[in-house]
């Protein structure tokens, strides 16, 4: 199981994107914080306290220079690109998928721009 601990300026649509993306559930939720549990993974989300929270751009600017890039075992990459296509977050499209051995693999972003991959196993 995945398990990642993330904190958002944009906890509420953060949340969201994460609970669609993943097929999950909100569990364990307080202000400012909640555990998003799916099948295959779990994200524990952090709201940033409002005086170090930052003005996330629409869409986000990536933050790709990360060195981390989270990686989610999902059922389907079509449904989970369908399943968060009316956020601020995405999943590449189906052209842009790849396969290395029994995985199949797709890059996307959260609504903070932290750039994700999620990926199927055959």
């Amino acid at each position: 199981m995945t398990k990642i601990v993330l904190w958002a300026d944009k906890f509420d649509e953060t949340a969201e994107f994460y609970r669609l993306l993943l097929n999950a559930e909100f569990k364990h939720a307080s202000d400012g914080f909640v555990s998003i549990v799916g099948e295959h993974n779990e994200v524990l989300l952090h709201a940033v306290p409002a005086q170090w929270a930052s003005d996330i751009s629409v869409p986000p600017a990536l933050r790709d220079e990360s060195p981390l890039k989270p990686c989610f075992e999902v059922e389907s990459i079509a449904r989970a690109r369908e399943a968060v296509s009316g956020t601020n977050g995405l999943i590449l499209g189906a052209d842009r998928e790849q396969t290395h051995g029994n995985m199949t693999y797709c890059d996307g972003n959260d609504p903070e721009g932290n750039v994700i991959q999620v990926y199927t196993t055959a």
